[in-house]
């Protein structure tokens, strides 16, 4: 099995993340000169893209809690010739001076954090007056059929709802009620859909257990043997589920997410 990181930057982020970060920075206008934190970075598409369209001025920051999808996002941004800083830490804790960022940027990432209400605050406060914040997460599994069973065939397998964690902030409502009781203003949360296109379905639920063990909390502790054995396991039980989504050889899903933008 690969190392989980690499697998993720290498699969998901092309299929999934790269696209959606596209959607968020459209949403965020990063500009020359601003100071930009990019939270939950795993391997760091949204602060690399966010470098890019900032035309290499000013500041940007990957922040997020596992230093192996650093370590990974180090990589790829040093080959991609970014000047970008990466820091480990916890999102309810940022180690930074109290506005020290134009804009705050978290794709994906929100749902994972036990005390969402803290991280907000906390973003809150690193931003200047004025600052944005943008973030992504996706609607709920109830609009995702295909993840809501192969989370059904993880139960069942390792007894952990390992996809449930990925949906877990799907009500626009209760995301803007986080926002503005952390005291962010201009609330705005519209939803967005598109596919996710995997190139290659034999290897989906493989890949999708690396991904798994390297961005899930949960399911982390799970080594090489208990990836390969749920992998062989998940595959039988998720062989009709795929050829269900295929489209000229490539498994397509639909994707469904919220996108909010917010004041400080």
């Amino acid at each position: 099995m690969a190392n989980p990181a690499v697998t993720y930057e290498r699969e998901i982020v092309p299929a999934l993340f790269r696209p959606w970060a596209n959607v968020l920075l459209d949403i965020a206008h990063p500009a020359p000169g601003e100071r930009a934190l990019d939270l939950a970075c795993g391997t760091g598409i949204v602060a690399r893209l966010a470098a890019v369209r900032m035309g290499g001025g000013g500041r940007v920051v990957g922040f997020d809690l596992n230093p192996a999808m650093l370590e990974v996002a180090r990589d790829a941004a040093q080959r991609e010739g970014l000047d970008i800083q990466w820091q480990q830490g916890d999102m309810t804790a940022l180690p930074f001076d109290a506005g020290s960022f134009d804009l705050a940027l978290c794709q994906h990432g929100l749902q994972f954090v036990p005390d969402r209400a803290a991280a907000l605050a906390q973003i809150r406060r690193v931003l200047r007056a004025g600052g944005r914040l943008a973030l992504t997460t996706w609607q709920g599994l109830e609009h995702h059929a295909f993840w809501s069973h192969f989370n059904d065939v993880l139960v069942r397998l390792i007894g952990i709802p390992a996809m449930a964690a990925p949906f877990a902030l799907s009500d626009a409502q209760v995301l803007r009620s986080l926002l503005e009781e952390a005291g962010f203003s201009s609330v705005e949360i519209r939803t967005h859909s598109m596919p996710a296109t995997f190139p290659d379905p034999n290897d989906f639920v493989a890949m999708e257990v690396d991904v798994i063990a390297a961005a899930i909390p949960a399911t982390q502790h799970l080594d090489d043997r208990a990836r390969a054995e749920l992998t062989r396991a998940a595959e039988a039980e998720m062989a009709a589920p795929i050829r269900q989504q295929l489209r000229d050889g490539r498994l397509v899903v639909p994707m469904h997410a919220l996108l909010a933008h917010a004041i400080a």
